[in-house]
């Protein structure tokens, strides 16, 4: 017996079971990257990484080429009800009086299923500093629910004035759910991680996806991006700020994040609150009904919107059409803040033609970017950007992470997405459309501050060989940054 298991494991045996299991494994990744990766390009690359690295491009691929798309969608109760209430419905004489935006509404509903409401108002929040005073004082007059989700919530100062507020309104009776994300979550350093800090007190958390020794493992290339924190159905923010120290001005200079955020009160609210309401049945099972806008509409609620949610399930790429639809049909101006640039074919084509038909494009980006890897791949596109027409601005340290379009002077999007395959394709986001013109105005605003005390970029400066290439190499990355 024992010398035919020796037999049986000689090195010519275990290399033909090694080669028949490589030869399984590989034509079952194959015939998967064949039949479902529906991006030609990204597809052949999978492929040549599966061929040509055995075994260990196979486990790429399943831990970070696979959208899931399906698979994460049946697993979702229900489609979201956003219907509009006959108090908040648009009406286009009174609400919408623009025949621009009035077609642009019309188009926006054929793309994204969730109905533009009427009389809203949005407060633009700039860097923590003005975010999380606003926002923890909205927890600390909460009576009923309080809901929050964030990608990153780190356990330093900040973190522990939310963790503070948050069991404080757990312990009036209020309802606390907090969602963080289950790899942002490893951006706390250390073992006091707020959620656990939380659970102790009594408040019910959840996290999006876990990562590590989880059947969740294998979703590790799909976060949730998003920025919510909802009280009572009456008040709600949305951006991009997440709960760490460096959103404030204590923070040293080069640490230190600028960002946009927004304090929204009206119907819209409702729609926020379904997709929270979605998440967390989905990160725990529990089913949860969140109070809904009940308020009456205010004279100084101008404006119209609609939550336009993205990623890989039945959103998938709704927000890139979005984007597509907004660009296409700019008559003068296109405005954009964004911390990371790395658009497709697609949307760069849209801005090429946006800049023929004669419309201004403007854009702007950090001039040191955060994440190394993703700074030198937008270096490579600069050259590309100035040739097609886009007026280029870099802005100043420190690290500038808002995220805002403004087309023409009517129409805005705010949120939490960036323009890169991350956020198009692989993560949850959560994003506002608003026809609007005072708020737009406001926003305008905000983008003539940044631009001026950022630098226009009229051409590229030459640089070494070593950094071009390295530029060039990560560029090549784009669709997986």
């Amino acid at each position: 017996m024992t010398d035919k298991l020796f037999q049986l494991l000689d090195p010519a045996s275990v290399a033909s079971i090694v080669g028949v299991a490589y030869l399984l494994i590989a034509a079952a990744s194959v015939v998967h990257v064949v039949l479902y990766k529906k991006n030609e390009a990204a597809a052949v690359s999978w492929l040549g990484v599966i061929v040509l690295s055995p075994f260990f491009g196979a486990l790429l691929y399943w831990l970070f080429g696979v959208n899931r798309i399906r698979r994460l969608t049946r697993t979702r109760t229900g489609d979201p009800d956003m219907l509009p209430t006959e108090a908040s419905a648009v009406k286009f004489s009174e609400d919408v009086t623009s025949d621009y935006l009035a077609e642009r509404i019309r188009v926006g509903g054929l793309i994204h299923q969730a109905p533009y409401l009427a009389g809203n108002n949005i407060e633009i929040l700039q860097n923590g500093d003005e975010a999380y005073p606003r926002m923890l004082n909205a927890i600390s007059q909460a009576t009923r629910s309080v809901v929050l989700s964030s990608y990153i919530f780190d356990y330093d100062a900040i973190g522990k004035s939310f963790v503070d507020a948050l069991v404080a309104a757990k312990e009036r009776g209020v309802e606390v759910r907090v969602l963080i994300d289950g790899l942002g979550i490893a951006y706390a350093i250390g073992l006091a991680k707020p959620d656990r800090m939380l659970k102790k007190q009594g408040v019910k958390t959840a996290r999006f996806l876990s990562t590590l020794f989880t059947a969740d493992t294998r979703f590790i290339n799909l976060r949730n991006h998003r920025k919510i924190l909802s009280v009572d159905g009456e008040t709600a923010f949305i951006g991009g700020i997440n709960i760490r120290k460096g959103n404030t001005i204590e923070t040293a200079q080069r640490h230190r994040t600028l960002d946009l955020h927004f304090e929204i009160r009206g119907p819209v609210i409702d729609q926020i609150n379904k997709v929270f309401e979605q998440d967390w049945q989905f990160a725990c099972g529990e089913s949860l009904v969140l109070p809904r806008w009940g308020a009456e509409l205010a004279q100084d609620r101008h404006s119209v919107c609609r939550i336009v949610i993205d990623g890989p399930d039945d959103n998938y790429l709704k927000l890139e059409l979005s984007l597509l639809e907004a660009i296409n049909t700019a008559r003068e101006s296109i405005r954009i803040i964004t911390p990371y640039f790395l658009p497709n074919d697609k949307l760069l084509a849209a801005l090429r033609l946006a800049v023929l038909r004669g419309v201004k494009v403007e854009l702007i980006l950090p001039s040191k970017n955060n994440l190394l890897i993703v700074g030198w791949a937008m270096r490579a596109n600069r050259k590309k950007l100035i040739d097609i027409g886009v007026n280029l601005y870099l802005s100043p340290e420190p690290f500038d992470h808002s995220k805002l379009m403004i087309v023409d002077r009517e129409w805005s999007l705010i949120g939490s997405s960036n323009w890169d395959a991350r956020s198009l394709e692989l993560n949850f986001e959560i994003n506002m459309e608003c026809c609007c013109e005072r708020f737009t105005s406001r926003c305008l605003d905000v983008f003539n501050k940044k631009r001026a005390a950022a630098s226009p970029v009229l051409h590229v400066t030459p640089v070494s060989f070593l950094v071009n290439m390295r530029n060039n190499f990560f560029r090549l990355f784009t669709p997986y940054l």
